[in-house]
């Protein structure tokens, strides 16, 4: 279960029980405390025969009400701590009508706070606990005093009055509870079912959300793109039956014209509720086989009610919920919920769907602006590394390049401003615009010059970005390097003998300046150095909590002393945690002179 899902559930529960409870408590502080001061105006009355009897029951209140008040201030006590007080309170009433007229004592009123209280907040049980305790006490007048014929009338009055308002009370915040209780269930599944984006994750998400609460089982059957019942998932209170509907499912597939309910729902778009399933007959007629029939009869199946699981217009499959072992039936009220839930369980499956869907989209896209793999190139040993923002559903961003033209290598690093497929455009715009113009002959800061024209050309829509071109020419004496950048980061050298330089300029951003100025630098490599070129968002992987600086690229390699082209690139990939989302982009490529002889790398 997702954190957002564990925390709607513990709300849930919260305002079910502590909540209920605490408010239980210090309402039935409130009542000892009215209490206590009414049973102050009993000097006030006739025939009370124990004044300092009634005196000591208000002091009782007063003490039971503090230590309520008590309890509720330290979160101590439940449901069980505000009947006990019901339960008490009938007692000092008891005692108090007994101190001021037995049966014509008017304190026997008060009888109607504890039994409000028990009815507003206790289960049935315990109400009728209270009721028969407040009875007995209401009665006991009966027995230590002689009463007119006028108190049995008044009795069966109050009995009634009491009766009828304790129901009332009971049935309707009975009823409030219970639609609050579904209405928070809504809501917390709707809570797990958007906490994962992966469609078969969503689905035995969908599936565990109904059970126990409103089914024993729950059977999502799917429909594939040629419109037939494919895949089925299961959720039971018992994991060994959902198992075994999966695999009768498997074996037997449901047929999308046949009698089943799940293909009538399918067939009409109609919900289906069948309250009783406990006869031969009904289960003889749903039974894919034998198998089939006699496992619906050993899990005691005995109502189901089918739903079409509707999303944007689109029907993906069909959820079932069973009732096993117990002769319950689906009311209007439980199947408005399981009918709300299904709604969204579709719309939750569609949007993992979606969303599976464009990633795969965007995956696909990203690939087509990368080289599918490095070139071999003899004298130069190749690595490069890509890792897309977070979850890699969107495209564009950083790219890079490496290709050789005769008795040259090129290597390109770029960033595009933005994402998504406006972005991703010019992403490849620049990758074959580079590529076009450095086969040209032409040197590193005329290419980007060219491309930087290219770009204002076209109708990018203000968005600009950044390159490095690094052209590896051989020669005998070693390869010679040239560099130029566009507003991007500058190069790494790694010499051989462990000294580490940031390398080129930054130059101007492409696409902003008509008569950009792009300057290049020019050095050799000798066997054992290493060219590395990377994106910003490997200093910015972590931002704003960590922002990596060239220093500390720097001091990397230094320490590390990479002896490969990939553990060089490894070198740098381990100063980000890619354990946790990052906010950019990455891409690293890196270039290394091998000895003549040595065979090429990539």
């Amino acid at each position: 279960m997702s954190l957002t899902a564990q925390r709607a559930e513990t709300r849930s529960e919260e305002t079910t029980g502590a909540r209920e409870a605490r408010a239980a408590i210090v309402i039935a502080a409130a009542l000892y405390t009215v209490g206590a001061l009414l049973i102050a105006t009993a000097p006030l009355l006739p025939h009370v025969s124990s004044p300092l009897g009634a005196a000591a029951v208000a002091a009782a209140a007063l003490l039971t009400a503090g230590g309520l008040l008590i309890a509720f201030s330290r979160r101590l006590g439940g449901l069980g701590l505000a009947c006990a007080a019901d339960l008490w309170g009938v007692v000092l009433i008891a005692l108090l009508c007994a101190s001021t007229g037995g049966a014509v004592s008017p304190f026997g009123l008060i009888y109607f706070f504890a039994l409000g209280h028990a009815a507003a907040f206790q289960p049935r049980g315990r109400l009728l606990l209270v009721g028969a305790a407040a009875l007995v006490g209401f009665l006991a007048p009966l027995a230590y005093s002689h009463v007119s014929t006028v108190f049995g009338a008044v009795a069966a009055v109050g009995i009634v009055l009491a009766l009828l308002t304790s129901v009332v009370i009971h049935v309707a915040l009975e009823r409030v509870r219970e639609q609050r209780r579904r209405l928070e269930f809504l809501i917390g599944a709707t809570a797990n079912l958007d906490a994962s984006l992966d469609p078969a994750e969503t689905l035995r998400k969908i599936a565990r959300t109904a059970v126990p609460e409103f089914a024993e089982l729950c059977v999502i059957d799917l429909l594939d793109r040629r419109g037939s019942i494919g895949s089925t998932v299961a959720a039971a209170a018992d994991p060994a039956v959902a198992a075994e509907v999966e695999r009768l499912r498997d074996a037997t597939p449901l047929q999308a014209d046949g009698r089943h309910p799940v293909a009538q729902v399918l067939g009409s778009g109609v919900p289906v509720v069948l309250n009783d399933l406990t006869d031969g007959v009904a289960l003889q007629r749903f039974a894919q086989s034998d198998e089939h029939q006699q496992f619906m009869r050993d899990a005691g199946l005995r109502s189901a009610a089918v739903f079409p699981m509707v999303a944007r217009g689109r029907t993906h499959g069909a959820i079932s919920f069973l009732h096993l072992g117990r002769s319950a039936r689906y009311d209007a009220d439980q199947l408005a919920v399981l009918e709300d839930l299904t709604g969204r369980a579709a719309m939750a499956l569609d949007n993992a769907r979606l969303y599976a869907e464009r990633a795969h989209v965007a995956r696909t896209l990203q690939r087509s602006l990368m080289p599918s793999a490095l070139p071999l190139i003899s004298g130069l040993e190749l690595a490069s590394c890509f890792r897309p923002m977070g979850a890699g559903n969107e495209v564009g961003g950083d790219f890079y390049d490496a290709f050789e033209d005769r008795e040259t290598c090129w290597l390109v690093v770029g960033d595009v401003c933005g994402k998504g497929a406006e972005a991703a455009a010019l992403t490849g715009f620049l990758r074959h615009t580079t590529v076009a113009h450095a086969r040209k002959g032409m040197g590193p800061g005329a290419v980007l010059t060219e491309v930087n024209r290219a770009m204002l050309d076209q109708d990018f829509q203000g968005r600009f970005a950044t390159a490095i071109l690094a052209q590896l020419r051989f020669r005998s004496e070693g390869v010679v390097l040239t560099v130029a950048s566009a507003g991007h980061p500058a190069a790494l050298i790694a010499r051989a003998g462990g000294h580490v330089q940031e390398y080129g300029g930054h130059g101007a951003l492409l696409g902003i300046f008509p008569d950009a100025v792009i300057e290049e630098s020019t050095t050799a490599l000798q066997p054992g150095d290493a060219l590395a070129l990377y994106t910003d968002g490997l200093l910015e992987a972590r931002a704003p909590e960590r922002v990596l600086t060239v220093d500390q690229l720097i001091e990397q390699l230094e320490r590390y002393s990479p002896r490969s082209a990939q553990d060089t690139a490894n070198a740098l990939l381990e100063l980000v945690d890619f354990g946790r989302d990052v906010r950019d982009d990455v891409a690293v490529v890196v270039a290394r002179v091998t000895p003549a002889d040595a065979p090429a790398v990539a």
